[in-house]
């Protein structure tokens, strides 16, 4: 199973929820689709290495994650400025807020050898040879930390405590992605 998280950072982590869910599957592993304005060092540095870091826009419009269209019209150089600024503790990859994703983005990405996270109906944009992986491909729970969206952690913990109970393995979404469109198959 892949099990990722928007939003996470330092002010809105989900942190007790997410132990909570570990100690029901101790096998579990989350991609925290992570703001690094406000995740600082001290921060990151206390996460166990079964959540792993990548980042989810630069500040996502303030701590309440209030813009969920930050990258939508990133220019290239504006784009690689923010990929290059992401600290070292994340991995190479992205996901735009919203899933708002500008082609100044998408160009940086491939230019880094960084992969995406995405959706489908971007197919025809991105770049070809960009690895990536679309939200629903393959045995995918995604979720936001806070309720909103109607998949916050809280208000999904139910569904969750039974998903993740019943996974027999867990994948971060940086060890999932490709290169080739699995609904093209």
């Amino acid at each position: 199973m892949i099990f990722d998280v928007d939003d996470f950072h330092v002010e809105n982590s989900g942190l007790e929820m997410l132990l909570e869910l570990k100690a029901i599957n101790p096998e579990l592993k989350v991609t925290a689709f992570a703001v690094p304005a406000f995740c600082p060092d001290w921060f990151v540095k206390d996460l166990p290495d079964w959540i792993q870091l990548v980042a989810h826009g630069w500040d996502h419009g303030g701590a309440d994650c209030a813009r969920a269209d930050e990258a939508k019209d990133w220019d290239y150089d504006q784009a690689m400025s923010v990929l290059l600024s992401v600290p070292e503790s994340f991995v190479d990859g992205w996901k735009s807020p919203g899933w708002q994703i500008s082609d100044g983005t998408y160009q940086a990405l491939s230019d880094l050898n960084w992969w995406v996270a995405d959706q489908h109906y971007n197919d025809d944009r991105r770049p070809e040879g960009l690895r990536y992986h679309c939200e629903g491909d393959g045995d995918h729970v995604h979720c936001h930390v806070q309720n909103v969206c109607g998949n916050g952690l809280q208000e999904s913990f139910p569904r969750l405590e039974a998903l993740i109970g019943n996974a027999e393995s867990f994948e971060f979404v940086s060890e999932v992605v490709t290169c080739e469109s699995l609904s093209a198959s």
